[in-house]
């Protein structure tokens, strides 16, 4: 059952659900660009592809799921980002992609409840959703009561007494952050990309079922996607969230009838595109970390 559910998706069903995906990432980067679009001038292709990077390396390589976002950050200050308006645009896209999936999760929860009622599943959802607002809160108290000014002062000391571990100058993070969410106009057109990039998820939920022959309604693929996709960001400790993105699709698909079997094959359909995208991504990243040792050399040698 697992392997022909599978099969299924595979030809045009699988090149759909891609690029589905591709869409949701070039709405992601283009909100990460527009938080930068007032101070720095760099083509919004060039923050789609650093978002694919991201992306690939959160849902491929073994770290926890934010090791991406830091490289980034540090690939964008090599095409003359400064420093802390690159840093400090990771963190404020992280917070707004966070936001918005907290949003669309709530979405989802109330489809939920239209569905099924007031039910304990439905509640135990709703209150781990109510337990990640005090976290998002003080993120977000963080970057605007100037606390990431420690960073740099962090740095300063280590860069007394480990010299080479740090830049040898201050990334001036906070002041970055501060220039970034003085453009509040760009920060609601990068939330309101976001929210429409996380909702592309419901298309490829529906394309998924539909081509494994368990067709869905729009509220059933909305519940799948939100909450699976809230699942998967809670246990971002665990890289790729494996095994974690299955249970979450067990779970929310038996209130739905379906089967376990149909659960997992569903998750596995949904890794496909982390594999057919990321691993260009990969290759991507470690040309771009080859372009960065080759420039010194070529300088030296003129």
């Amino acid at each position: 059952m697992l392997r022909s559910s599978l099969w299924l998706v595979i030809g045009w069903g699988l090149l759909a659900i891609v690029l589905v995906r591709l869409a949701a990432l070039t709405f992601a980067g283009t909100a990460w660009g527009l938080t930068l679009g007032h101070r720095v001038s760099r083509p919004f292709s060039l923050y789609v592809g650093l978002r694919i990077v991201r992306e690939a390396i959160n849902a491929l390589l073994p770290a926890v799921q934010v090791g991406g976002d830091i490289v980034g950050g540090r690939l964008l200050a090599q095409f003359g980002v400064p420093a802390g308006l690159a840093a400090g645009s990771i963190l404020v896209d992280l917070l707004l992609q966070t936001v918005t999936q907290g949003l669309f999760a709530v979405a989802g929860l109330l489809a939920l409840w239209l569905a099924f009622g007031d039910t304990p599943v439905v509640r135990e959802i709703g209150w781990g959703l109510i337990i990640a607002v005090p976290a998002l809160g003080g993120f977000f108290v963080a970057q605007r009561m100037g606390l990431f000014a420690l960073v740099d002062r962090g740095m300063g000391v280590l860069q007394r007494f480990l010299p080479g571990l740090v830049p040898d100058r201050p990334i001036d993070l906070q002041s970055g952050l501060r220039e970034i969410y003085g453009a509040r106009g760009r920060i609601a057109g990068a939330s309101l990309f976001h929210l429409v990039g996380w909702s592309t998820g419901i298309l490829e939920i529906w394309l998924a079922l539909d081509r494994m022959g368990q067709p869905s309604s729009f509220a059933e693929a909305l519940v799948l996607e939100s909450l699976g996709q809230a699942v998967r960001s809670a246990a971002f400790a665990v890289p790729g969230a494996l095994g974690i993105q299955e249970g979450g699709f067990i779970l929310l698909g038996s209130l739905f009838g379906l089967s376990s079997t149909a659960a997992v094959s569903l998750s596995l359909v949904k890794r496909l595109p982390d594999l057919a995208i990321g691993l260009p991504g990969l290759a991507a990243w470690q040309m771009l970390e080859l372009r960065k040792v080759k420039l010194p050399l070529l300088r030296r040698g003129t």
